[in-house]
């Protein structure tokens, strides 16, 4: 704990210049003023302006959904695969999924990527604002702010500090409970964990007084409001409820986790007509409840979302890909899976077909994948700016080397002048003959799309994206009181809530009727889709305590696409493409799952030291 002293984000003399870059990454801009280099703490607690900045420094205790590196544990579940290439934790991904995960090297997958050398372990991150946070309580007791003014910023810390304790909470267990500053002169720092229980009452108290505090307060988008407070406080009971924390089935836990979601539905937030509009600017208040702009300030370090989703034919990281699992999860329009529950059984039922894998899919997966074909895309980047598909196929008749002459009927890219071959712009023969800098080594055939933004260049430090970061959203509260009525016994309401976001109007989907297992199949799947890339997808298997079959698989994709163009006409987009599915053999090796001790991760050895021993290691590490 010593750490809380030696943060050096966090001084006694209180810099502010800070507050133009944090004006941008609530997207709220709250202040016109050139910094000056350094305000007194009297300054700071007794100026309305000066100490709402300050509170906006808070909220970058967030941790970005993408974090730890991109997507955040997405890599560790079955719906993605990271590119150890180009995946900034791909070392903390790997040991995570060998079962080598440990206290000495923990912090290599949790560290949270900020723009500086050495990203910060979640441990100290996390601390570190809570700190802030307690700096904030302790100067504001005789603070001259009037109360309509200073009250709404304590609803804000309020929130904060419990956010974060529920970061650090759901990923370590019970964590010490810190509530003040700890001062210099400060006799030990030696401080034990507080229970599991503890911290979760601590979480709850602090959500319930932040409610209090914004009682009434106008809604400004990307500012915490009583709907967010209300809305995190509904997510946590879900999380208490939960197996993992709730090993005795007590229903009592699943009951309050239903009143407070139940109050997050009568809000009055509606489902948002277009699932694909959710990501992108303006923040569509309709549905999100808490979310901000995706801005040069709060990008993910480096390029941004573009340079790590976009596939690596359009010279980008691709640091994270979808698994064949995750496609299988977008069920037929009819409401059919495509394949069975094995993954590799074709669904006869469904009408599916393998080689056209595009055809008749839920809404949702044109706006979730990049698959072989998809198009056309708009790709800005500089002289190789062009309108064209994602090229992911070889040439089904090549000629020896595959050497000319091509049977490709369009020999040029009438928008940028690019020669043409029977091999796509991002296959691996694009790449061997030098026509391209990247082909990445794990390759699944599909990319992540939900999250780019392509109206702007590939990759620009400066351009001012479109893309917006949801924290929570309607659909979320849905899908929960889903799963706390399958809890409850109650199946045909949980049917209800899951049809709802199947209703909207951009997916209509068919209406499931499944009941016992199928039903947990399907609302699971459901969840997926729905909330893939929004930091739910790990956390889910682990407090539903189903990582094994789903942390532990072998990584499916399609293994080769070829593409025929005999019989292709001049201006055909596509000739006759041929699937092979199967192991991605290049994807890290993903061993049997650990046991449970694994749900939570180890604390890190250097916070153990820190304490003297007072701080107790996670059982099974």
């Amino acid at each position: 704990m010593k750490y809380l002293i030696k943060n050096r984000l966090i001084k006694r003399a209180l810099s502010i210049s800070f507050i133009g870059i944090i004006a941008t990454a609530t997207s709220c801009n709250v202040l016109d003023k050139k910094p000056l280099d350094a305000i007194s703490d009297e300054a700071v607690f007794n100026d309305a302006v000066f100490l709402q900045n300050y509170v906006y420094n808070i909220y970058n205790g967030i941790k970005p959904p993408w974090a730890p590196g991109t997507g955040g544990f997405d890599a560790l579940t079955d719906i993605a695969v990271n590119q150890p290439e180009t995946h900034e934790r791909s070392a903390g991904i790997r040991n995570y999924l060998e079962g080598n995960i440990t206290p000495d090297n923990v912090n290599d997958l949790l560290a949270v990527a900020k723009e500086m050398p050495t990203p910060i372990p979640l441990w100290d991150y996390e601390y570190g604002f809570i700190r802030k946070a307690n700096v904030f309580f302790e100067n504001i007791e005789s603070s001259t702010i009037a109360a309509d003014k200073l009250d709404p910023m304590k609803g804000e810390v309020h929130f904060l500090r419990a956010w974060m304790y529920f970061e650090l909470m759901r990923t370590f267990g019970g964590v010490p409970i810190i509530k003040n500053s700890f001062q210099l002169n400060a006799e030990t720092f030696d401080v034990p964990r507080n229970t599991f229980d503890e911290c979760a009452q601590f979480i709850l108290s602090e959500a319930d007084i932040a409610i209090g505090f914004l009682e009434g307060q106008p809604v400004n988008t990307g500012k915490i409001s009583k709907a967010a407070a209300l809305a995190f406080k509904a997510r946590v009971l879900l999380y208490l409820a939960s197996p993992l924390n709730n090993p005795t089935k007590d229903l009592a836990k699943w009951k309050a986790a239903e009143a407070a979601t139940k109050a997050v539905l009568d809000l009055g937030f509606t489902l948002h007509p277009q699932y694909a509009e959710l990501f992108k600017r303006p923040l569509k208040t309709d549905e999100t409840i808490f979310g901000k702009s995706f801005t040069p300030a709060t990008r993910i370090p480096g390029w941004g979302y573009n340079y790590d989703y976009w596939p690596s034919g359009f010279d980008a990281q691709q640091r994270l890909v979808p698994t064949q699992n995750f496609v299988n999860m977008f069920q037929l329009k009819n409401g059919e899976y495509p394949y069975l529950a094995d993954g590799v059984t074709v669904n006869a039922a469904s009408g599916y077909d393998p080689q056209k894998p595009e055809k008749n899919r839920d809404p949702r997966f044109y706006d979730a994948v990049i698959y072989p074909g998809t198009g056309p895309l708009n790709i800005i980047d500089g002289s190789k700016s062009t309108v064209r598909n994602y090229e992911y196929w070889e040439d089904a008749n090549p000629n020896p080397d595959n050497a000319p002459p091509y049977i490709n009927p369009n020999k040029v890219d009438p928008k940028n002048g690019q020669n043409l071959f029977d091999f796509g712009r991002d296959s691996k023969t694009y790449w061997v003959k030098g026509l391209t800098p990247f082909h990445w080594r794990v390759q699944t055939g599909y990319t992540f799309k939900k999250t780019d933004d392509f109206a702007g260049p590939r990759a620009s430090f400066d351009n001012d994206y479109n893309q917006v970061i949801v924290f929570m959203r309607l659909t979320e509260f849905y899908l929960n009181y889903a799963e706390i009525q399958m809890a409850l016994g109650n199946e045909a309401v949980a049917r209800e809530y899951i049809n709802k976001v199947r209703k909207r109007s951009s997916v209509n989907m068919p209406d499931i009727k499944s009941t016992g297992a199928a039903l947990v199949r399907d609302y699971r799947n459901e969840r997926a889709i729905e909330l893939h890339l929004e930091d739910s997808r790990f956390y889910d298997l682990m407090r539903w305590k189903a990582a094994p079959g789903h942390v532990d698989i072998a990584v499916r994709g399609i293994t080769r696409v070829t593409m025929d163009w005999t019989g292709a006409k001049p201006g055909d987009a596509l000739g006759k493409m041929t699937y092979t599915y199967g192991v991605i053999p290049e994807a890290e090796v993903r061993k049997p799952w650990k046991g449970d001790y694994y749900y939570l991760f180890p604390i890190p050895n250097t916070e153990i030291r820190k304490s003297n021993g007072a701080l107790k290691q996670n059982p099974g590490y």
